[in-house]
């Protein structure tokens, strides 16, 4: 067969499976937002906006070219959506074209001819491999959301593929090396999408090595993959970094020691580069180095690339409603670029969790902040970082720190996963090593391999529980050992979507193709296995994660999943010539294909459909609706985390819906630049955040954090700071500059200093007649409204955000209403200690001058309810699909349930207490009809509906649920009994238990109070239950 009929059958090809994976991805794609960082994303493409560091702006701009095409704004999100989709479908084309590129040299590789037989089997290769990974859990997870993995994962497949064209060309085309240049391009695009692609930088050298180089012994291996990371390491950590360093030496340069305009010293970088470059490229040319001309091209090209983050730049001294870290000059965007906002973290030398201080010199500086001054027309040092640094003492620094973070719940993880048995033992490198291998390599990247290619058991969130988030085969004999008894699973764990068996099939095809390249070819192995541990194990080493991670970070190593995709297509390959070699089998490469592809990713599709089809699914759009809809107009919400922010960002950004409410992240209200932004106005003219506090007394490092210490009052007052303070007068207190007002907790000199607080227990007076001025409480519940509020804070620190909190409320005087999603947290100090000040109205809390203390100290159920708001809000709320058994919701989408089922309870509790039974039955029967049982399994949550449902006298409904509970408790039961080891279930097996047991006794108590009587339609079964395992 001619090569330009195999050239022509392989460009067609290719494109086919471009047209199956587009077709996958549109056909399952979200139409709006998701949760997570989805909303943020789509936020900031829409309205080119500035995002979370390190920043996405080429994202962003082609973000927003696709959201032109958008019919209104409803339709935005779809449309960026469709951005991942066919990022990710471009991405196969190029996964089949590596793909058929390593199998053609493969099985030529000893000069044998390459007839029709042989090139079906390369081109079952590129089919098998590439719709393998087309179907893949997480690849195809990213594929049909506004994040940018997705494209990210194109730069990566096209610059990869770049470099197999350069191969091609290079023995014949005196050009070849503008592939080259090119790659040096696509990088620095990427920049401006996501890093990850840099980790390919490693085999695309290694690939011009051997081929420059085409009879490297092993010890020329050696030498060429240490350049090779070198050359990563150059562009990761010196390129970039270092343009940015000199275009803030050459800003304060010129702005402060020569009086020039601001930027004045970043537009002369910029000439200066692309002198540089011209002078260079000239001297190349006259010297006849066309290597250095080349590497000037390629350096300058990745500059050209990292350009995009110019947008960002701009859109900051726009001063739009978002704008994360406000990168308005080079020296915020270096910090924006380094990712400072998040601290840093050792990696191969430093610290671990319980490290102790060098006693001599405990603290050292660091790198003064720079904030360019309007006034001033110059740049000011607003933290001089002065003993800002922790200087550990050598003796608790060491090589590979896997365990290093302080923070209590981290630790706790670290003595859960490891062999040390308390905190305050020392780490040894086999205690990290060991963690290393058991965490993050185990949990946080194989067990997600291992979900890719050989099956995965649920889609919950795994913790080292055994009934959760592990991977699977599917096969019975090898499953029942290490997950129990598969046979005698519940039906909604036998019945998950995420329920994927694959039975191990694409990983065994995978290791075959692993195995025939690395015995038939073993530089071009060496290639794609670089690749492979660049995008797998690099990654884990690098971002040496922490215990335990708030969602399941696969996503973040698609590269490695993708490489291994190389390796199940080599596999069809392999077997075809194994077979070959040995028997004559017509149309044996035909057979070989068919076979393979039906049996990995034809099943892999298969299994994934359903978990994967988000093209119906709302619930992150629906969420932040009612979060939105519980607050009264012009109201300010306090959120925390990405899911209870972004899709409302999502939401009021994009779809411009109730604008009128002001969203404040409570975790970014430790920073000065978000504490600017709520000070404007957004969306609508006079709802910024009326803090008193000026810029100079929040910016970053100067009160940061605050300490207790009445000592020091005492010391410099000569008296007691009295028994509690007006908010303003603490406000007013902790608004004092100076030495005075500054302490060293440490006890030590050469330590950073702190404002501190003299007093915790404050106190709120009431204007009574303003509270039902602004209608926060109505006349009829006056007589509740109390004179002041005793607000008392716990601890011995308050953080930033606790000052603008408590300013904040000091400031309102009632005039707006404050609410706190019902999602900020489940204690006390989650709300800052106003929990009993609460009002229960959908999914938030409104502040109220009305006391209502908790009855157990233990419940999560905080304030009262005002029944008529709180049922009205919540019949009106809409969620569509949230009922359609065909529509799937992950975990993600189902945590919102369990809200929703305690506030529906709680609602109808409150109804039945104020003789409402028939209103209290409606609201049950309205949360079942949202969340019917038969797509959401009975937890602890519904137990609030079913006691609703006794106490409105539905007896009925709730014996049947009741019933329909302990069957499910019952096959919990018997499966957690069928665990070889006991106590890997144990807490399972305790939470079903005591769950049988609260169920029998509501029921048994509200038959008994009933007039109705009887008993408890499970009472014989709990006696044998109870019996069995020892319960009263």
């Amino acid at each position: 067969m001619q090569t330009s009929n195999y050239t022509k059958i392989n460009n067609i090809l290719g494109w086919v499976i471009w047209i199956i994976a587009s077709a996958t991805y549109v056909a399952t794609v979200a139409p709006t937002a998701s949760f997570w960082d989805c909303g943020e994303y789509i936020a900031t493409s829409v309205k080119l906006q500035v995002g979370h560091p390190p920043g996405a702006p080429l994202f962003q701009i082609v973000g927003n070219f696709f959201s032109q095409f958008a019919g209104d704004v409803t339709g935005q999100a779809y449309m960026v959506n469709l951005l991942s989709a066919f990022s990710s479908s471009f991405s196969i084309l190029f996964l089949f074209w590596t793909i058929t590129h390593v199998a053609k040299k493969l099985i030529l590789r000893n000069g044998s001819e390459f007839d029709n037989q042989k090139m079906l089997a390369v081109f079952g290769a590129g089919i098998v491999g590439a719709l393998a990974f087309t179907w893949s859990d997480s690849f195809w997870y990213s594929a049909v959301e506004g994040e940018v993995y997705a494209m990210s994962s194109f730069f990566t497949a096209v610059a990869f593929w770049a470099v197999t064209k350069w191969e091609r060309a290079y023995d014949n085309d005196p050009y070849a090396n503008r592939w080259l240049v090119l790659i040096a391009y696509l990088i620095g695009l990427s920049v401006g999408v996501h890093i990850l692609v840099f980790l390919a930088i490693p085999p695309i050298v290694m690939v011009v090595y051997y081929k420059v180089k085409p009879d490297a012994t092993i010890k020329d291996s050696i030498v060429g993959t240490v350049l090779s990371v070198i050359i990563l390491g150059a562009v990761f950590k010196v390129i970039i970094p270092l343009l940015l360093k000199m275009f803030g030496f050459l800003e304060i340069t010129f702005v402060n020691s020569l009086s020039l305009m601001k930027n004045s010293g970043t537009v002369f970088a910029i000439i200066l580069i692309i002198a540089g470059a011209y002078f260079g490229i000239r001297y190349a040319k006259k010297k006849s180095l066309p290597f250095v001309s080349q590497g000037i091209f390629a350096v300058l090209f990745i500059l050209i690339g990292y350009s995009s983050f110019v947008m960002l730049g701009i859109r900051s001294n726009a001063g739009t409603p978002i704008d994360e870290n406000n990168p308005e000059d080079a020296l915020s965007m270096l910090a924006y670029y380094n990712r400072e906002q998040y601290g840093d973290w050792p990696v191969m030398y430093g610290k671990v969790f319980n490290s102790q201080l060098d006693r001599s010199e405990p603290f050292v500086d660091g790198s003064p902040t720079y904030t360019y001054d309007e006034e001033q027309k110059k740049y000011v040092i607003t933290d001089d970082k002065k003993f800002a640094v922790p200087n550990y003492d050598p003796e608790w620094t060491m090589f590979f720190p896997r365990m290093w973070s302080d923070q209590d719940n981290h630790v706790q993880g670290y003595l859960k996963i490891s062999s040390l048995t308390s905190k305050e033992q020392k780490p040894t490198f086999a205690d990290n090593f060991k963690f290393f291998m058991n965490y993050q390599v185990g949990h946080m990247y194989w067990r997600y391999f291992l979900w890719n290619f050989v099956g995965r058991q649920n889609d919950l969130q795994h913790h080292y529980e055994r009934t959760q988030g592990n991977y699977m085969t599917g096969i019975s004999a090898v499953d029942n050992g290490r997950l129990g008894n598969q046979d005698l699973l519940p039906d909604y764990m036998k019945n998950n979507p995420a329920r994927n068996a694959y039975f191990a099939i694409p990983f065994i095809l995978g290791l075959i193709g692993l195995g025939y390249q690395a015995f038939k070819d073993g530089k071009d192995a060496w290639v794609i296995g670089m690749f492979f541990l660049f995008t797998g194990l690099a990654i884990v080493v690098y971002t040496n994660h922490k215990p335990f991670e708030p969602r399941e970070r696969d996503y973040a190593f698609v590269g490695s999943f993708y490489v291994f995709a190389i390796w199940i297509g080599l596999g069809v390959v392999a077997i075809y010539d194994l077979i070959r070699e040995r028997l004559n089998v017509p149309g044996l490469a035909g057979i070989v294909t068919v076979v393979t592809l039906a049996i990995v990713p034809l099943n892999m599709v298969a299994q994934n459909w359903d978990d994967h089809d988000r093209s119906q699914r709302y619930m992150a759009r629906d969420t932040a609706k009612a979060y939105l809809d519980s607050c009264a107009p012009n109201a300010i919400l306090f959120t925390n985390g990405d899911n209870d922010t972004f899709p409302l960002w999502y939401l009021q950004e994009v779809e411009e819906y109730r604008t009128d409410v002001r969203v404040v992240n409570l975790s970014l209200l430790n920073t000065d630049w978000y504490i600017d932004q709520l000070k404007r106005s957004a969306y609508v003219d006079g709802n910024n955040i009326p803090f008193s506090f000026e810029k100079d007394q929040y910016r970053m490092g100067t009160r940061d954090v605050l300490y207790l210490n009445p000592q020091k009052f005492r010391q410099d007052y000569g008296r007691n700071p009295g028994a509690r303070w007006s908010t303003d007068d603490f406000i007013k207190f902790v608004k004092q500059d100076g030495a005075n007002f500054q302490f060293k907790p440490h006890g030590i000199q050469n330590s950073p200093s702190y404002y501190y607080y003299p007093q915790t227990n404050l106190r709120i007076d009431i204007d009574k007649q303003q509270v039902i001025d602004q209608g926060v409480v109505g006349v009829e519940d006056s007589a509740k409204i109390v004179d002041y509020i005793d607000w008392d804070f716990k601890g011995r620190a308050m953080l930033k955000r606790d000052l603008m909190v408590i300013d904040l409320i000091n400031q309102n005087d009632w005039s707006r209403p404050i609410y706190f999603a019902i999602t900020v947290g489940s204690s006390p100090k989650s709300f800052f200690y106003l929990q009993d000040y609460f009002r229960l109205e959908g999914l938030a809390y409104r502040f109220v001058p009305v006391n209502t203390p908790r009855q157990d100290n233990q419940s999560i159920e905080f304030g009262y309810v005002d029944t008529d708001i709180l049922f009205n809000n919540l019949m009106a709320m809409e969620f569509e699909g949230i009922s359609d058994p065909d529509v799937y919701y992950d975990e993600t989408c189902r945590r919102p349930t369990y809200n929703l089922r305690t506030i529906f309870g709680r609602c109808a509790r409150a109804l039945v207490a104020e003789g409402k039974d028939d209103k209290a039955e409606q609201v049950i029967d309205r949360a079942m009809e949202l969340m019917p049982t038969e797509k959401y399994e009975y937890n602890y949550f519904i137990t609030s509906l079913i006691e609703g449902y006794y106490q409105a006298g539905a007896m009925d409904k709730a014996d049947a649920m009741v019933v329909e509970f302990a069957d499910q408790l019952d096959q919990e039961i018997a499966y957690f009994q069928s665990f070889r080891k006991q106590s890997e279930v144990r807490a399972e097996m305790g939470n079903s238990l005591s769950l049988y047991r609260m169920l029998n006794g509501m029921s048994m108590q509200y038959h008994m109070q009933s007039q109705q009587g009887g008993q408890s339609p499970i009472a014989q079964r709990y006696r044998e239950v109870a019996q069995r395992y020892g319960l009263r």
